[in-house]
């Protein structure tokens, strides 16, 4: 269903045989996360802010991030448990540790080289410290810009840390009934936390707790593959076309969002875009030859779904006011700036580091068949 090149390439190898699209639509949501920090560098005529009201901005990148992290985490675990009749927590964390830390801890030894060398400044020990501990959704609330956006990995690595562990004691009805009733009272979580009065404004949009729910579609959208309710359910779906309905709501919630912001988002906007992301993404399996599907799988875009974790973490630094050098904000400069950074961070950082995990995966499987002959 992919091309070879794809398969060779890919950010999750043991997926992309089976998942075509996944590392473009990684794309287009780091693509959101630019658009949204980079608009508002911009000068802010009506052009501009037409813009910024109707098109996604990093809210929707990040929750679509969500849900596809919440469907490929979910989707591994479940097929190591078919394949091997178990779930290997250490194997688990030994590959989300290969994924996530070397990248992040070599961008906080830059931010903290930039601070020391005040090359940028408000930055403390705790905007380093909580993000090196995964706990920026709760703390600081009111840190620096420079790490402020790790919020997000350290949401995912709190459901890395806790999910695996729920699918191995929970049976799969019992896990499916849960996820549901997750998503069914995730707005009344949000907008009791709203209430609280220790609660910073948009503290609601960072933490766990919050924004869970797209991550648990995610999941659901794992345990429901393959199912023969969920193929009735998708198949009835698309004989009626109504994937078709994400093409209006999706506009419509972002409009929604830019005029009514936290009202909109924690009751209705954030379960809904998630939704839609779920559809998408299993349109786009099952139609990867349409033209959004081939856009989807383009060179280019699979190319930016592949360094998208790097692009991530590394635009906090140029697309922003507080960057007012010849490579910061939404422009040639700037967009050139952090895409050689963020070349340079996949293949001298990620890539090097996947590939010593598949080695040493290989090398302890190897070992295992000879200790059994």
């Amino acid at each position: 269903m992919t091309s070879a090149s794809t398969v060779s390439r890919a950010t999750d190898p043991a997926l992309a045989r089976t998942i075509p699209s996944l590392d473009g639509i990684r794309a287009l949501a780091v693509l959101c996360v630019i658009w949204g920090h980079g608009a508002a560098t911009l000068p802010q005529n009506d052009v501009v802010v037409f813009l910024r009201a109707n098109l996604p901005g990093g809210y929707f990148g990040v929750q679509a991030f969500f849900v596809l992290s919440g469907f490929l985490i979910t989707t591994l675990l479940l097929r190591e448990r078919g394949k091997t009749g178990r779930i290997s927590l250490s194997a688990f964390y030994r590959r989300r540790a290969y994924r996530i830390l070397p990248a992040l801890f070599v961008f906080l030894a830059v931010v903290s080289a930039l601070a020391v060398t005040r090359v940028i400044d408000g930055l403390g020990p705790r905007d380093i410290i909580s993000p090196a501990l995964f706990l920026r959704d709760y703390w600081p609330l009111d840190g620096s810009w420079w790490t402020g956006h790790t919020w997000s990995l350290s949401v995912e690595e709190q459901f890395y840390v806790l999910w695996p562990l729920a699918v191995i004691l929970m049976p799969r009805r019992v896990a499916v009934k849960v996820l549901v009733i997750g998503v069914l009272i995730s707005p009344f979580v949000r907008i009791g936390t709203y209430l609280l009065p220790f609660v910073p404004e948009g503290g609601v949009t960072y933490m766990f707790h919050t924004r869970a729910d797209a991550l648990m579609i995610g999941c659901l959208l794992a345990y429901g593959a393959g199912e023969r309710w969920f193929e009735r359910l998708t198949e009835w779906i698309f004989a009626r076309h109504l994937q078709w309905a994400v093409v209006v709501w999706l506009p419509l919630s972002w409009a929604l969002t830019s005029r009514f912001e936290g009202v909109w988002m924690y009751t209705v906007g954030y379960v809904g875009d998630a939704l839609a992301v779920a559809l998408v993404i299993v349109w786009m399996m099952r139609a990867p030859a349409s033209p959004f599907g081939r856009f989807l799988n383009w060179r280019p875009m699979v190319h930016i779904g592949l360094i998208s974790y790097s692009l991530y973490l590394y635009q906090q630094l140029f697309l922003t006011r507080h960057n007012e050098t010849w490579f910061g904000g939404l422009t040639i400069g700037g967009l050139l700036a952090l895409l050689l950074v963020a070349e340079a961070s996949y293949w001298f950082v990620e890539r090097p580091f996947l590939r010593l995990r598949v080695r040493r995966e290989r090398a302890k499987s190897d070992a295992a068949v000879v200790g059994a002959l």
